[in-house]
């Protein structure tokens, strides 16, 4: 089932992203829970990852790991997960670059929640129980952000 949401403020953002973490945290995976978020340029993808480290309690600057492709994070104590994992897969053009990233070996891992932007560029590797996440722009100043779960 799909869920949609308009979001027009940081605030709104904040809301919505406190709940979404509530939702997922209550996921009976075995390894890691695995977020994949699709959006164009400037849609927010970074900005809501960015809303999830600061409710798990993350200290460090969250930035797009664009270039990096991946930066891991830990969490506060008492946070539903002990670590974020921060990707970008804008510039994954194969499934064998990911091996290097030890990816899969990640998603293997508990209290882990692995945050993919342009998850779409690898959906071939995402487990079959990931959440979606699909940003839009329907106006400058509007975000619309709907939800599935499962491939």
């Amino acid at each position: 089932m799909e869920k949609t949401h308009t979001i027009t403020t940081l605030d709104e953002l904040a809301q919505f992203a406190e709940l979404f973490l509530n939702e997922i945290s209550k996921s009976e995976v075995k390894g890691a829970v695995v977020v994949g978020i699709s959006g164009d340029l400037g849609a927010g993808k970074t900005t809501f990852v960015q809303t999830l480290a600061r409710l798990l309690g993350v200290t460090d600057v969250v930035t797009s790991p664009t270039f990096t492709i991946m930066k891991g994070y830990e969490t506060a104590p008492g946070a539903p997960f002990t670590t974020l994992i921060h990707m970008d897969a804008y510039r994954i053009e194969e499934e064998d670059e990911l091996r290097p990233l030890r990816l899969a070996e990640i998603m293997q891992q508990p209290n882990t929640l692995i945050c993919i932007e342009w998850a779409e560029r690898i959906y071939e590797a995402l487990p079959e129980n990931t959440h979606f996440l699909a940003l839009t722009m329907p106006d400058a100043n509007v975000r619309q952000i709907t939800y599935h779960h499962g491939k």
